[in-house]
């Protein structure tokens, strides 16, 4: 009789579920494809809307003209003074005069009890608690003690006028073995000046003041300042200011006072500066040209709404300026230039560029921006908020494409509901049947041993 075997052996459930439901995964699968390409597509808008938005960052100098406002200033006697810009103001030279510096007001005690300073912490008063001052017009109180019976130091007194803040700066000088506490304002100018008040007393001079006991030798009173603001003319102009950091003498230039004489500041228009600022707006134009051929090669293949926008931008370059003479002036960025590539970007010519600026500023300046709205900076920025708006084409490319992601993921729950039913129904049946072909095993081994036997 030929020996009867069992192949039969226990069934890998797991694997076989998890093998079916690879395949029952497939339409979930395609559905988060599909949520990763519309997010795709979200991101490139959004990379469409921060190109746009730099786009039209870099035309508001321009649609205002300050773009053409850069200068550069120069000094005569860098050991004078010196320059920079600011914005606005015009070329030409400026004769500068400086009679005196500000200064800040200056105070400094030496004596306690009529002697010098031995030491730093030398104890001024038991009993003092406060000190009153008046700056800028101002009553400011420094708390000297935390508590009753504490010792008011020379120290003491120094600290707790800097962390006061109160717009006086203090510190302790030593002079071989004797110690001057010197207090001055923080800022330059009669504005900004502090006096003595309280108990104490203030001679309104640079010496004679009293202090907390501390006096002012002869020595201590040459040392100490009072506050005056710098005087000087420009072109013949008075001029009085509270600090030697001058910004309105000069319309467009901050001057740096160094020293009383004279000196001359003279602004140039800065054709580096102005083509850099022009250079930027290209650049940003030409980006967003690059992103929207990025997007149409890419996520937003075949959108037309995409291609729109290169299209929009183009339409205001094709259209002149309103009432600007194009033949004996300049009507199109083309004239002065700045002209379109083949392959839709812009380029400018530099050279030619200054070339219209010397000709004719203010009718370059006319091309980027006007009273009458129709410069190529202003309609350009016109463009981009219809594009950049509520119902913008960004703005409607991101609603429809965010509507489709919120389709996928209602569609996605729904599956997965599906796939956790379905594979709990299958886990069930090859339970069973593995149950069952064990039990069939079982049977056909006690078979085969009893024909064994």
């Amino acid at each position: 009789m030929a020996a009867i075997t069992s192949s039969v052996g226990v069934l890998d459930v797991q694997g076989i579920v998890s093998q079916l439901m690879m395949i029952e995964r497939q339409p979930l699968n395609a559905s988060l494809g599909k949520t990763d390409q519309y997010n795709t597509q979200l991101s490139t808008v959004g990379r469409l809307s921060s190109s746009l938005s730099a786009l039209q960052t870099a035309m508001t100098s321009l649609s205002s003209g300050r773009f053409l406002q850069v200068f550069k200033a120069s000094v005569s006697d860098g050991a004078m003074a010196s320059v920079s810009t600011t914005t606005g103001g015009n070329t030409g030279t400026y004769q500068i005069s400086v009679d005196k510096l500000a200064t800040n007001r200056q105070l400094v005690f030496d004596r306690l009890g009529g002697e010098t300073i031995s030491k730093s912490d030398a104890v001024v008063s038991t009993k003092l608690d406060q000190l009153t001052f008046q700056v800028g017009g101002k009553t400011q109180t420094v708390k000297l003690i935390d508590k009753p019976g504490d010792a008011v130091t020379l120290q003491t007194i120094n600290d707790k006028i800097n962390a006061a803040g109160i717009g006086i700066n203090s510190s302790i000088v030593q002079n071989g073995k004797d110690y001057k506490l010197v207090l001055v304002a923080a800022n330059s100018g009669t504005d900004n000046q502090f006096s003595i008040a309280g108990s104490d007393h203030d001679s309104g001079n640079t010496s004679g003041s009293t202090l907390a006991g501390l006096t002012q030798s002869d020595a201590a009173g040459k040392e100490s300042l009072n506050a005056q603001n710098a005087s000087l003319t420009v072109n013949g102009v008075a001029v009085s200011a509270g600090s030697n950091r001058i910004s309105s003498a000069v319309a467009g230039v901050e001057i740096d006072l160094y020293k009383p004489g004279s000196f001359t500041v003279s602004l140039a228009s800065d054709n580096a500066g102005i083509n850099k600022n022009l250079q930027s707006f290209v650049d940003a134009y030409n980006q967003v040209v690059s992103d929207v051929k990025d997007a149409r090669k890419g996520a937003l293949k075949g959108n037309a709404s995409i291609l729109d926008i290169q299209s929009r931008l183009q339409q205001v370059l094709s259209v002149g300026v309103e009432g600007a003479d194009p033949v004996n002036s300049y009507a199109f960025l083309s004239q002065v230039g700045i002209s379109l590539q083949k392959d839709g970007t812009l380029k400018v010519d530099q050279n030619a560029f200054n070339d219209a600026l010397k000709k004719d500023k203010q009718a370059v300046a006319n091309l980027f921006g006007n009273a009458n709205n129709t410069g190529f900076a202003q309609r350009f920025n016109q463009a981009i908020n219809s594009m950049l708006g509520p119902t913008g084409l960004i703005e409607t490319s991101k609603a429809s494409i965010k509507s489709r992601v919120d389709q996928e993921a209602q569609l996605q729950s729904s599956l997965q509901a599906r796939l956790d039913t379905k594979q709990s129904q299958l886990l069930q049946q090859y339970t069973n049947l593995n149950k069952t072909l064990a039990q069939m095993q079982a049977g056909s081994s006690s078979l085969f041993n009893l024909i064994s036997k």
